[in-house]
């Protein structure tokens, strides 16, 4: 009824409508959003390092699965703070596939390396934070710190 209206360009015009085309466009991801899912990928990026070193390593499996699972919790906690739109999930991709370290200490250098890094990270992101995603990424680090320390003291003892 309003598509044969002799109305409907005026009301176009008002409604400053340009079509579908608008429909089309994805929508614009704030900043604090991008920064949510680089947090979302790096822990992703860990959960998969963890899982490969443990599947090279398997002797490793008792100290690192339980860090690993930490990282999943962590996974869960940043996912569980994107809305996502009907339809849409939060992106399940690895971006970092390093090589595993060729031996066992070497391999939990790297793990070490990769935790700090992520400490790192999780303290820079605080800064633009609002306070609910501040809090977690300083939880998360405080965390992942104490990965740092467990992964030192594995090195140590070998």
């Amino acid at each position: 009824m309003l598509a044969a209206s002799p109305t409907l360009p005026l009301f176009l015009t008002l409604s400053a409508c340009k079509g579908p085309a608008v429909l089309n466009a994805p929508p614009h991801l704030s900043q604090q959003t991008q920064v949510l899912l680089r947090a979302v990928t790096a822990e992703q990026n860990l959960i998969w390092i963890y899982a490969k070193v443990m599947s090279v390593y398997s002797g490793l499996a008792a100290t690192l699965a339980p860090l690993r699972a930490e990282h999943e919790a962590h996974l869960a906690q940043l996912r569980a703070q994107v809305i996502e739109p009907p339809g849409k999930q939060v992106p399940a991709t690895v971006t970092e596939r390093p090589a595993v370290a060729a031996t066992q200490a070497a391999a939990l250098a790297q793990l070490r390396a990769a935790e700090q890094a992520a400490v790192t990270a999780q303290v820079n992101r605080l800064a633009a934070a609002p306070a609910s995603l501040a809090q977690l990424y300083a939880s998360i680090a405080a965390c992942e710190s104490t990965h740092v320390s467990v992964l030192a003291a594995k090195s140590a003892a070998r």
